[in-house]
């Protein structure tokens, strides 16, 4: 696709689950610390067509800066080309200790190591760890076709409604 051409569009639906489910993209996790300076954590995700499912360490950075304020920025993007990209602004929902996070958890192992990880993936699963969902409420998509289009116009957020 060239990039000076006008195909630059949003994402529809279909594709939009499929950038987000196909190969192992890091999601890019903004929130804000205590001090209101903004950290950026890159984690592993699985997405469910709705929701942003996050396994996170019990000790990062990240979760202390969620619980005090349950809102974030999220960014998964292509780093080649086509430098496709989702952006969200989502409200976090820790979800409780009965959720069983194991699955989930090898799932994305399998995505993200592929089976010759999994060792080193299940002997980790012992730590602390806290699951949790981010909820999209706007969100601005790029199927990264030609020129961006924030050159010629302001990005687009779609209010998701929920």
């Amino acid at each position: 696709m060239p990039m000076t051409s006008d195909d630059g569009r949003g994402f529809t639906q279909a594709e939009l689950d499929e950038f987000l489910t196909g190969r192992g993209l890091f999601a890019k996790v903004a929130t804000v610390n205590e001090d209101c300076w903004p950290q950026i954590s890159p984690v592993w995700y699985a997405w469910d067509g709705s929701s942003f499912l996050i396994i996170s360490k019990e000790r990062t950075g990240m979760v202390r800066n969620l619980r005090q304020t349950a809102r974030c920025g999220v960014l998964v993007d292509n780093y080649e080309l086509p430098y496709a990209r989702v952006s969200v602004q989502g409200e976090v929902e820790f979800l409780g200790e009965d959720f069983d996070y194991l699955t989930p958890m090898r799932e994305m192992a399998l995505r993200y190591l592929g089976p010759e990880g999994m060792d080193y993936a299940e002997s980790t699963f012992g730590f602390a760890r806290v699951p949790f969902r981010v909820w999209p409420r706007k969100m601005a998509t790029w199927n990264g076709g030609g020129f961006d289009r924030t050159f010629k116009a302001e990005t687009v957020w779609r209010d998701l409604g929920r």
